[in-house]
């Protein structure tokens, strides 16, 4: 385990009302935010470490494997996000007042 640095158990850390700090400012559109941008870094730390194996900077090919698989993980956890948001919206729009 000790070859395997910075893997942490968190894959996002989300602050704010989610926690249930209710500080103000936090909301549900900053929360989504935060999580989108820590995925898009988690896609670029991946392709980073991919280049740089591939021109020979890195040898550690555990690490390329974790930081892909972790950037797949997150995408495919935001994709759902998505999903189950587009879900809401269109049962919201089949309701009539």
């Amino acid at each position: 385990m000790d070859s395997i640095k910075g893997v942490s158990n968190n894959v996002f850390e989300v602050s704010g009302p989610v926690k249930g700090n209710n500080s103000q400012g936090n909301g549900f559109k900053d929360t989504l935010n935060s999580i989108i941008s820590q995925v898009d870094n988690q896609i670029k730390e991946s392709d980073q470490k991919t280049e740089d194996f591939a021109l020979g900077k890195n040898f550690n090919l555990h690490e390329v494997m974790i930081a892909a698989e972790k950037a797949d993980l997150s995408f495919r956890f935001l994709s759902q996000i998505r999903n189950k948001l587009m879900d809401a919206y269109n049962e919201l729009t089949r309701l009539s007042f």
